[in-house]
């Protein structure tokens, strides 16, 4: 049961990582609510980048594979330096701007906590097989 419980975990995380993959897709894509061909570079870099990320999450979480765990924790990390280090006041210019982080922080946060509890069960699982 409990090996289940932590792939239910890590499958819905995957999920909502392939929907912020497709959000990047559709950045590059000219499609995401911005004119991304004439964007500073910098975001260019980064929506790539979390493209990346993102799709390594997906493979790894769903597959079990240490990749998705590293990419998590590098998006993660990165996300937390994005929003609070290095432009905490970015976005804030309009209401959704404000708005985005507040939400997409304690996501992380808690994507934090159930990515540990998966490895958790995973781990309790594989000592019972070990014993």
């Amino acid at each position: 049961m409990a090996y289940w419980s932590a792939r239910v975990i890590l499958w819905l995380i995957a999920v909502c990582y392939g929907v912020f993959a497709f959000g990047h897709a559709l950045n590059i894509f000219g499609m995401g609510g911005f004119d991304w061909a004439n964007a500073p570079l910098s975001w260019q870099l980064i929506d790539v980048l979390y493209l990346a990320a993102d799709l390594a999450v997906v493979y790894g979480f769903v597959l079990l594979r240490p990749i998705g765990f590293v990419a998590f924790l590098v998006a993660v990390v990165s996300q937390f330096v994005l929003y609070w280090a290095v432009a905490p006041g970015a976005g804030a210019a309009d209401a959704a701007g404000s708005a985005f982080p507040g939400y997409f922080v304690p996501f992380h946060v808690a994507t934090i906590a159930l990515v540990l509890v998966a490895v958790f069960l995973l781990w309790r699982r594989d000592a019972r097989e070990a014993a």
